[in-house]
């Protein structure tokens, strides 16, 4: 990938001859992808086995494409030809004269234009014409921006001067008038308003607006829409004193931003420390030397409040992007960013790929969050990958976690990292206290509300828990609860035959969902319709199993029947910005009780929030995935920190049938460095990540003997080039879920220790021989995953 002055010598390649072709069009003026972007994609394309093609199409907005048009033009002796015709009808010459107004036009733009006025058959004397030589077609190319334009009227007289303005042009037009003074009514008058909106308001033919421009009275024009992201999520500006710690912590991030090095830092602060105002201070030395920033959030519509802190400060230097963003408003984005615009990009993983120059600084918010890790091809981890990129630009980089992942934590303790700390929360507020709720344990029966928590026969809400609440709501304060489970139950079970209803897409049982009435497959999207029989045996005997989030919100509601209680999850954010809508809510007190997915566990600051509960804390816990207990901790300990962020004491109330493991305790006394000691241990003993690079090689194919027969094939021919047992091999296993979207799956994990293989080259160059010996079909995929995050 790259660019040469000279044409080569050698017109082969691979054996194969070529023939070397003329420029047709130059498209842009410039690259879109710079050297350093061609660079950081190369990088992504080597270490992450993935085509160039799709590396480079990560660096452009989907819409931003080459499109090619038919042109047709005048032949240098068309009058001669035209002169000689014997029968010209009217369309031959207006045709010409309309072509002749123009270097050159499109068969779609004469077609439109003149069958409109004529009637007539345009393609038919367009092919005549061509067939005569009198008109020449060629082919042009373009760039398909996909931009959205809107028509803009720009008046062209001032408002006072609208009578003289009618009189002196003698518009008599009824209509016309009622345009000009419409418009002279707006209150963009002096700048440029929307055509559409002034025709819709008169009720205006298009042509009304065209007359009157021809008469020079107004200028209608082809204007970008600007894109804007409706942050609704609103909070006032304030003003931090920063204490020793996050003083330390800006002063050694200047110093490296100051003598334009690379250099990578673990912000390690503890929830509530002010990790956001330190990324603020950073950013803002970045400014003043005139360089620009990547922000990285695990996910842009979970971050409101983020947002808003950065544009209070920076205002219009700051754009976000994200998938929330449709192709059109992706692409304004980009084009702000090209055009210097934006000075710092906030955005999920994709917006490390923003085309910054001058980048002097990537911050990571949450760098644990396991977003950040891509599950499709290329399968980049967007955490290492901003490393990378920073390396290229002589950029810092900043990961900044309460619960950094044990790799990142690992390198800071080795020095791979700079790690800063800041162990204490903002306004020396106090952590939360934290409980953990056996819920195998009989409930306390010297509780002084007793007889009201008797008659609740809800098994999965504690006694405990539902008494903090109703202390909390007596008090005005607010509560989040957390159940990391959508729908309202895990599953139905009929009693009579055991008959559970699967997804007949994947190996993975139906959720119901009461709201909707469905039972309802959370990977492919499959549903039905709850009968209230068994499909299998027809009985009626059924009982639902677990809860999800929808099921907490009705008891709740059944509970505290006074209360505003409100649900969060990937179910109910349907648009654009009702999350944004609800957070806002819930900040004013409009809403009383939160209850989501672990999507409220992130990036979230309630000063009235003095209450969180954990529903079910087992949920992932005995998952067969090796980072199921530093997942675990950090979920609990992100959402614990959501409690007691003002000078208002917080508790936290967390509910587990396995209130026997270590973990529980580690959460409880918020001691993540106990966490590390054990957690890194058992990595060192089985050798895992840290101590090793984990590879994933995954089959799937809808044919389960197929996808069995190659898995083995690979599996043999990476056990024989192991010779030196360089590799740890582990034999090919069908994952939790053996089947997706009628793929059957089946993996081969390979471990590379870091003792004999520090780059990771021996484990990237066998997935390399392997992804030539061993092709895809189109009914076979054969996907390598360096760095594998999830074995599920």
């Amino acid at each position: 990938m790259g660019f040469s002055d000279k044409a080569p010598a050698d017109k082969t390649s691979a054996g194969k001859s070529f023939n070397i072709r003329d420029i047709k069009s130059v498209i842009d003026s410039e690259p879109v992808l710079s050297e350093e972007m061609l660079k950081f994609s190369e990088w992504l394309s080597a270490y992450y086995i993935a085509p160039p093609g799709e590396t480079v199409f990560l660096f452009l907005p989907k819409r931003l494409n080459i499109k090619s048009e038919h042109y047709y033009s005048l032949a240098a002796d068309y009058e001669e030809k035209l002169n000689s015709l014997i029968d010209g009808s009217d369309d031959v010459f207006d045709v010409v004269s309309l072509i002749k107004k123009s270097s050159a036009m499109t068969p779609n733009f004469l077609v439109k234009t003149l069958e409109k006025k004529s009637g007539g058959n345009i393609k038919s004397v367009l092919n005549f014409l061509e067939k005569q030589k009198i008109i020449l077609k060629s082919t042009g190319y373009s760039k398909q921006t996909g931009d959205i334009l809107i028509k803009t009227v720009h008046p062209l007289f001032r408002k006072e001067e609208i009578d003289d303005v009618i009189l002196s042009n003698g518009i008599k037009a009824k209509r016309q008038i009622e345009f000009l003074k419409i418009l002279a009514e707006t209150e963009l008058f002096s700048g440029a308003g929307e055509l559409s909106e002034i025709i819709k308001k008169g009720k205006f033919a298009y042509s009304t607006a065209e007359a009157l421009e021809l008469k020079g009275l107004i200028k209608i024009t082809d204007e970008r829409k600007s894109s804007s992201h409706g942050n609704f999520y609103q909070e006032d500006k304030k003003d931090f004193e920063l204490n020793a710690e996050q003083e330390y912590c800006i002063k050694e991030i200047s110093a490296s931003l100051n003598a334009n090095e690379f250099k990578s830092y673990l912000l390690y602060g503890i929830t509530g420390s002010g990790k956001t105002e330190v990324y603020i201070r950073a950013l803002a030395v970045a400014m003043e030397q005139g360089k620009t920033a990547i922000v990285l959030v695990p996910e842009i519509s979970l971050t409101p409040q983020l947002i808003r802190r950065f544009k209070n400060v920076f205002g219009d230097k700051v754009g976000v992007m994200h998938s929330k963003l449709n192709d059109s408003e992706k692409l304004h984005a980009y084009h702000s960013i090209k055009e210097g615009r934006h000075k710092i990009l906030i955005g999920p993983r994709s917006a490390l790929f923003a085309p910054l120059e001058n980048l002097g600084i990537i911050i990571v918010d949450e760098e644990h969050d396991t977003s950040y890790k891509q599950e499709n091809s290329p399968k980049y981890n967007a955490r290492d990958a901003a490393i990378v990129r920073a390396k290229f630009n002589n950029a810092v980089v900043v990961l900044g976690s309460a619960t950094p992942s044990v790799e990142s934590y690992n390198n800071a303790l080795n020095g791979k990292y700079s790690l800063l700390e800041i162990k204490m929360r903002v306004e020396s507020g106090a952590l939360p206290e934290i409980k953990i709720i056996n819920l195998r344990e009989k409930p306390d029966k010297t509780n002084s509300a007793l007889d009201f928590l008797e008659r609740i026969k809800v098994k999965f809400l504690s006694h405990e828990l539902i008494y903090a609440i109703g202390e909390r709501i007596e008090k005005k304060e607010s509560v989040i609860l957390l159940q990391n489970r959508r729908g309202y139950h895990s599953f139905i079970e009929c009693l009579s035959c055991g008959n559970v209803d699967m997804c007949i897409h994947c190996n993975i049982s139906l959720t119901y969902h009461k709201n909707a009435g469905i039972l309802q497959c959370h990977f492919c999207g499959y549903s039905k319709p709850l009968k209230g029989i068994c499909s299998a045996c027809g009985s009626d005997r059924l009982i639902p199993k677990g809860t999800g989030t929808e099921r907490v919100e009705d008891e709740l509601k059944k509970i505290f029947p006074k209360a505003v209680v409100e649900r969060l999850d990937s179910d109910t954010m349907g648009t654009k910005y009702h999350y944004q809508k609800v957070l806002n809510d819930f900040r004013n007190g409009s809403i009383d009780i939160l209850v989501g997915t672990q999507v409220i566990s992130k990036g979230l600051d309630f000063p009235n929030v003095t209450l969180v509960g954990v529903v079910n804390s087992d949920i992932g816990l005995l998952l067969p995935d090796f980072r199921s207990n530093e997942r675990t901790f950090q979920l609990l300990t992100q959402v614990s920190g959501r409690s007691g962020r003002s000078g208002k004491k917080g508790e936290v109330y967390i509910q587990t049938n396995h209130a026997e493991y270590d973990l529980f305790n580690k959460v409880k006394e918020h001691d993540y460095a106990g966490f590390y000691e054990t957690e890194i241990m058992f990595r060192k003993e089985c050798n895992y990540p840290p101590y090793s690079r984990i590879g994933l090689i995954e089959v799937r194919s809808k044919d389960l003997k197929l996808t069995e027969n190659t898995i083995n094939n690979i599996y043999k021919r990476v056990a024989g080039l192991n010779t030196e047992k360089s590799l740890i091999i582990l034999p090919p296993a069908q994952p939790l879920f053996s089947k997706i979207k009628d793929y059957h799956r089946y993996h081969l994990l390979i471990k590379s220790p870091k003792n004999s293989d520090p780059s990771g080259s021996r484990l990237t160059n066998l997935f390399r021989l392997l992804n030539r010996e061993f092709p895809e079909k189109a009914d076979l995929r054969i996907i390598y995953d360096v760095d594998a995050y999830s074995l599920l």
